[in-house]
Order: C-alpha cells, then structure tokens, then sequence
C-alpha cells in the first residue's frame, strides 16, 4: 500500500501543504476550524507524521534566502538591499545568492536552500526548474518571485509590465521618425525576456518597421551586447536607433558605440530598459522604460513579511507595475523626408 504523504492531507483537508505543515507543527496561527478538518483528514488517512521532520521545522530559523539572476547587477542588488531592510525589521537575516541564469546553479541554490531550513525565499527564477521550486514551497517555505515568475508554480509575485515597456520604446522611437530600429533582447526561457522580445517585436511589426537583422540577442549579458552591437554599428545600413532590454546589456552597447567613436545621440539613438539610478552620471542623459526598484524590493519584502507573520491562508498575490517612459537626451529626432 502507498504510503499516506502530507500532500494527501492537504488534499482531503481542501488546504495547502503549508497550512497542514503548520497545524501539526503548531506553528502559527491556523484557525481552529481548519485544524479540525486536517485532524479529521489525518485519522482518516492514518497519516503518520515524521517526528525527526517536525522537530526540524518546529522552529523558525530566521533566515531568509534571497536568490538573484546576476551579483553584478545593480538593479538586482538594489532590490536585495531593501529586501534585507524589510526582513530585518522581524528578526530575520537574508542569505544571499547568485545563479547567472545557469539552470544548473539555480538547481544546487535551491537544493541550498531545502539544507538552510529558511523561513522564506524570495527568488528571481531562471524559468526552469520547476519541480524543485514546486517542491521548496510544499515544504512550507513561502516564495515571493520578482521579475520574472516559474510558470507552472503559483506563488506570491512582483513583476514589470514587460510587454507594455518594450513596446512603449519602440513606439517613441518611431514618433521620432526613426525607421531602421535594433533590438538587444535577452533570454526567450523565462517570463520577463519572453515579454520584452514581444512587446517590442509586436512594435515592430504593427509599425512595418521589423528588420530581421536587426533584432539580436544579448542574452542579458554584457559581453554577448557589446559583440551584437559592434556588428550592428558595422553593418553596411547600420540601425539609427538601438533598444537594450536591460541594464546589463545596455553597458555593451554602450562600450561598443564608444569604441566606434560614434556621438550618442547624433550618430546613433539610445533608448534602454532599466532603472535610472545606474546611469546618473552618464552623459547625454538616457532616455529610459524606468523600473521602479524601491517600489519592487519594498513590496517582495512585504509580501514575504506578510507570509512570515499572518499565519492564516490567503491567495498568492500578482502584482504587475508598469513602467514609465523617462524621456533623456539620448534619442534624436529624425525628420520625416
């Protein structure tokens, strides 16, 4: 006979795997009406719990994991900084990880992760690996994922309207009268890549105005856009204008069109994805799709202090903000002749 797991409990209970794990761990509140019901479930079921398992998780560690794309990014290291303000708050410390959008890393981080015991994890996720981060929330651990999400997992999540933002530049790049339009994209595997391509794609083809071969990928990586950009700059009708997807490719792109000795915005026209707080002394001024980073760390932290401490079960929360146009000094106006 199958053994009876802690999912079984969940399901003949009508909960989650968490607020079975709480009642019987007698960690935080579970209203006593739904204690009841998972006690039914677990006679019903002869569920036997593990004591060894239960002693492990009886006790909160107070430390939070905190897993980023990219250490070098100081857009993600902005957000970390005020993710760890937040948790501070309640006691607890933050471990911080890097898993430079390697599937592989991102596997050993989490299985990290399930070792450390952390209270809770916030995570910019590679896009795959579904089942182990499927499998760290069964645990109990609340997840808050920022920027992108792990589709198939259904947790608490903070995102850009990366659509609307690409599209967004591309449409004020062609309010310019720019007609030969590049595009620096980063990954196709996860949800915020995925969104931007689009967006400025679909700008593209609504405005007659893709060119195949000026749409590259960077990869999110600031090598990968300098060597993209330098072939865009070489090429015998080059782009008047270039869209960088993120901060990180947008420094390529920008070593590149230095390197040609080539006049931002005379020569070429910059617009990028990002936040402005980067690029504060960089003249001209950029013209940016502005991320509100404050915004988003103070609000992953707050979704993951509300799972922290309200101890009841409630839906995960989808917070989609969208982006502004920043208008900077970066982009010239074409006449329309």
């Amino acid at each position: 006979m199958r053994k009876v797991t802690i999912k079984d409990v969940a399901k003949e209970a009508g909960v989650s795997i968490s607020t079975v794990s709480k009642a019987l761990n007698h960690k935080g509140y579970v209203s006593k009406e739904t204690v009841d019901r998972i006690q039914v479930a677990v006679k019903s079921l002869r569920y036997q719990v593990n004591a060894n398992a239960r002693s492990l998780k009886s006790e909160r560690t107070n430390k939070v994991g905190v897993i980023i794309s990219d250490i070098s990014n100081p857009y993600l290291m902005s957000i970390a900084k005020e993710i760890e303000t937040t948790i501070r708050s309640i006691g607890c410390h933050m471990i911080l990880m890097s898993h430079n959008d390697n599937v592989e890393q991102e596997r050993e981080l989490l299985q990290l992760i399930l070792e450390q015991q952390v209270d809770g994890l916030v995570i910019i996720p590679t896009g795959s690996n579904r089942e182990l981060v499927q499998h760290v929330q069964d645990t109990g651990v609340p997840i808050i994922a920022v920027d992108r999400r792990t589709d198939g997992v259904n947790t608490d999540s903070i995102e850009d309207d990366n659509y609307f933002g690409s599209y967004e530049a591309i449409n004020y790049l062609s309010s310019l009268g720019h007609k030969k339009i590049a595009v620096l994209f980063g990954h196709l595997n996860h949800s915020n890549g995925r969104a931007r391509y689009d967006g400025a794609v679909d700008a593209l083809k609504n405005q007659n105005l893709l060119i195949t071969r000026y749409i590259r990928q960077g990869n999110f990586n600031e090598e990968n856009a300098f060597r993209e950009t330098q072939e865009l700059l070489l090429l015998q009708e080059p782009p008047t204008a270039i869209y960088s997807c993120n901060n990180t490719m947008t420094i390529g792109l920008l070593k590149a069109i230095q390197e040609q000795g080539l006049s931002i915005p005379n020569d070429i026209s910059v617009i990028a994805f990002g936040d402005r707080e980067q690029w504060e002394l960089i003249k001209p001024k950029l013209t940016l799709i502005t991320q509100p980073l404050k915004r988003i760390g103070t609000e992953s932290a707050s979704l993951l202090k509300n799972r922290l401490t309200i101890y009841e079960e409630y839906e995960p929360k989808k917070i989609v903000i969208k982006p502004r146009l920043e208008i900077g000094e970066s982009c010239k106006y074409l006449s329309s002749k």
